[in-house]
C-alpha cells in the first residue's frame, strides 16, 4: 500500500469520525461557522499531512496569507521543507492559521526510530480568546474520541492539554492551549509519518 492510499484510508476515518461529531454537537450544543473546533477539525485535523489540502482550502475562501514575524512564530525550525500561514476571517472573528512539514526531529528520531525517514506536519489554530476554555476541552476531548494524556501541564503562562495515538503508519498528537483566565487559546495537530511525503 503506498503513501497516498494510506494518507486517503486515514483521511477517510477521520472525515467519518468528523462527520459523526459534527451531528452530535449539533444536538448537544450549537455548533456555527465561527466554532473554533468545527473550524480546527475542518481546516487541520481533517487534512494532515497532505498539506495541498489546506493550501487549496485557503484560495478557495480567501484567507490572507501571513508572513515575516507573524509566520516564523508557527516553528522553531531555521528551515522547515513547508511553512505557510492565514488569516482566517469568519463572522466577526480572527483566527490564524499556520502549518509546517519538515523531517522528524532528533527527539521524534529518539522516541520514534522506525519513523526517521518519515514527515512531521503539523498545523495550529491560534484563537482569538472569546471562547471558554472548558467548553472547547470538551468538544476536543469528543473530536479526538478519547479522554488526554495529559491536562492543564504549565507552558509558561498557558495550560496545554494532550492527546496522543495512532498506528504503525502515524503518529498522531494533539494539543490544547488554554489561558489562566480559563480562555481557550490554540489547537494543534501534529502526525508523525513513516514515509516521506
Amino acid at each position: 500500500m503506498n503513501i497516498i492510499r494510506k494518507i486517503t484510508t486515514a483521511a477517510f476515518g477521520i472525515a467519518m469520525l468528523a462527520t459523526s461529531v459534527v451531528a452530535q454537537q449539533q444536538s448537544e450544543v450549537p455548533v456555527s461557522t465561527t466554532d473554533p473546533v468545527f473550524l480546527f477539525n475542518r481546516a487541520c485535523y481533517a487534512q494532515v499531512p497532505v498539506v495541498k489540502n489546506i493550501v487549496d482550502m485557503s484560495t478557495r475562501f480567501a484567507w490572507e496569507q501571513m508572513g515575516g514575524e507573524d509566520l516564523k512564530r508557527f516553528t522553531t525550525l531555521e528551515e522547515p521543507d513547508f511553512l505557510e500561514g492565514w488569516d482566517v476571517r469568519l463572522s466577526k472573528r480572527l483566527y490564524r492559521l499556520g502549518v509546517v512539514q519538515s523531517k522528524p526531529s532528533e527527539t521524534f528520531n529518539k522516541n520514534y526510530p522506525e519513523f526517521k525517514e518519515g514527515t512531521v506536519t503539523a498545523c495550529t489554530l491560534i484563537l482569538d480568546g472569546e471562547d471558554d476554555a472548558d467548553i472547547i476541552l470538551g468538544r476536543m476531548n469528543t473530536l479526538v474520541g478519547k479522554e488526554p494524556i495529559s491536562s492543564d501541564i504549565p507552558d509558561g503562562e498557558l495550560l496545554t492539554t494532550a492527546w496522543a495515538g495512532g498506528n504503525e503508519d502515524f503518529k498522531v498528537f494533539v494539543f490544547f492551549k488554554s489561558g489562566k483566565q480559563n480562555r481557550a487559546n490554540l489547537l494543534n495537530v501534529t502526525i508523525l509519518s513513516k514515509e516521506r511525503i
